[in-house]
């Protein structure tokens, strides 16, 4: 897809998008089209268009040199925002796919850049997003047919009246993060007989042939000389041998360390707690975690990030079989506390535990981010739309909530409260898994867990649960996966590099 920046609209697309603020006359596209603007003069009047915000009026004209005409309502203009210019140039692509058009010329980034709110830069970073991400489809096992293969954009134009140099620094950097967020929903869209451990760890490799990027792997032997006890025990049901995937970038050798750890369950069936109908079936996201730490790694060198970033994904199946782990078993994680299995199905803490204690003794982190599809109880709390942080550190926390709010990857803070400590204790065993069944605070008493596993970092824990993956999409995040993490890391590393 080429997107170009142009001083006027470009009369040679097959459809010009054209943005309409609540302050506008009615007429304000007179100066277009006479015939045209007294149309859409008259569909106001008739109420078959509004201008509030996300409100579009679509036409054929024979007076211009466009296939389609698409009027798109901006609102007011104190409410704009980056997302809603990511969710209006969404729907302008997602309109000229609907109508299997190739090419699309817009003014409303340069309408959006007059309201004076925000930099060039940041609007285009927000084009970008809003063009790249709401442009990704996942049909590599659908059977071609008119219905499922879709026309391909080929140009966009966007006009941009004033000097291009940031805008266009800003879109190259959208650019890059929209990618790897897509890249990030390849992997957690993959079905999960192919998405196995042995596959992750090839993606990483490919991942690893940046030169600033070294791989490591510790494979089974490896894990059970060192002593990952509950990483292993979690894998144990399965055919498939755990690999602890780790990632270092080094866009600089000065300053602090960052290390990511993303929980790779590459599919979860509960274990011997099983989950039931209509809880299973989309447990292949469980590795979602995961999935955004090697993307995240990705952009950071794509886009340069001068700073050591060092990305964990500890992977394995939570299968049923014979030899899988059962509750009531007793696990010896590998900073050495036991810890009593209550709950099968909250495997995702146990190899967290595991590879945030071996990243913390190996790489003695600065600051130390935890992503995981983790708890059914942040969904209930917080629904699809955002995540759940919880943090030690409110500096850290501030950065992270900062960065959701202007990539709109959005978290949302809980307490960290250390009386609830007392109800991850165990009777025969230094930790359990799961609190007391009645507890509550399923969020919170997760991450009061796997504070257990961190002993010196500046630390978040970031439960991605909810937004993950979606049963049906909106705007610019379709159906399934949507990468969630990767462009709130993203910002966040470019804000603190």
């Amino acid at each position: 897809m080429d997107v170009r920046f142009e001083d006027s609209i470009d009369v040679m697309k097959d459809l010009v998008v054209l943005g309409m603020f609540q302050e506008d006359e009615d007429t304000c596209y007179k100066f277009l089209n006479t015939v045209f603007a007294k149309e859409l003069q008259e569909a106001l009047a008739l109420g078959i268009f509004k201008k509030t915000f996300g409100e579009l009026y679509s036409t054929k004209f024979a007076g211009f040199g466009y296939r389609r005409v698409l009027v798109l309502a901006l609102g007011a203009k104190e409410d704009m925002s980056l997302e809603r210019l990511r969710r209006l140039l969404a729907k302008a692509v997602t309109y000229t796919k609907l109508y299997t058009l190739e090419s699309f010329s817009t003014n409303i980034l340069s309408l959006v850049e007059s309201t004076g709110k925000f930099s060039a830069e940041a609007l285009g970073m927000a084009a970008a997003e809003g063009i790249f991400l709401s442009n990704y489809s996942f049909k590599k096992y659908m059977q071609p047919t008119p219905e499922t293969t879709e026309k391909e954009i080929h140009t966009i134009t966007l006009t941009w009246m004033k000097e291009k140099e940031a805008v266009q620094k800003g879109f190259f950097q959208g650019k890059i993060i929209s990618e790897c967020t897509n890249f990030a929903k390849d992997l957690v869209n993959e079905p999960p007989m192919l998405m196995t451990p042995a596959f992750l760890e090839k993606v990483a490799e490919d991942i690893a042939e940046d030169k600033r990027i070294k791989l490591r792997v510790l494979d089974k032997k490896d894990l059970e000389e060192k002593g990952f006890g509950a990483f292993l025990g979690v894998s144990k049901g399965s055919e498939h041998a755990p690999k602890l995937l780790i990632l270092e970038y080094y866009g600089s050798d000065e300053g602090p360390t960052t290390a990511l750890v993303g929980k790779g369950i590459t599919f979860d069936t509960g274990g011997y707690n099983l989950k039931p109908t209509g809880s299973m079936e989309t447990m292949k996201c469980d590795m979602g975690g995961a999935a955004a730490v090697l993307a995240s790694i990705k952009c950071a060198a794509a886009l340069g990030i001068q700073k050591k970033i060092i990305g964990v994904a500890p992977v394995c199946e939570n299968a049923v079989s014979g030899t899988a782990y059962k509750p009531g078993d007793i696990l010896l994680a590998y900073n050495k506390k036991s810890i009593e299995v209550t709950n099968t199905d909250a495997e995702g803490r146990l190899i967290l535990a595991d590879a945030i204690a071996y990243v913390e003794e190996k790489y003695t982190p600065d600051v130390l981010i935890d992503l995981a599809t983790l708890t059914g109880a942040c969904v209930v709390a917080l629904g699809s739309s955002i995540s759940g942080i919880i943090s030690t550190d409110k500096e850290l926390q501030n950065a992270l909530q900062k960065a959701g709010e202007e990539s709109y990857d959005r978290v949302w803070p809980l307490p960290f409260l250390e009386e609830y400590k007392e109800s991850m204790k165990g009777t025969i065993s230094d930790l359990k898994n799961t609190a007391t069944v009645g507890y509550g605070a399923g969020m919170i008493t997760a991450a009061v867990f796997l504070s257990s596993f961190v002993s010196r970092a500046k630390w978040a824990h970031v439960d991605i649960a909810g937004p993950a993956f979606l049963l049906e999409g909106k705007e610019y995040l379709q159906k399934g996966a949507t990468g969630t993490g990767v462009r709130l890391l993203s910002y966040y590393f470019l804000s603190h590099s």
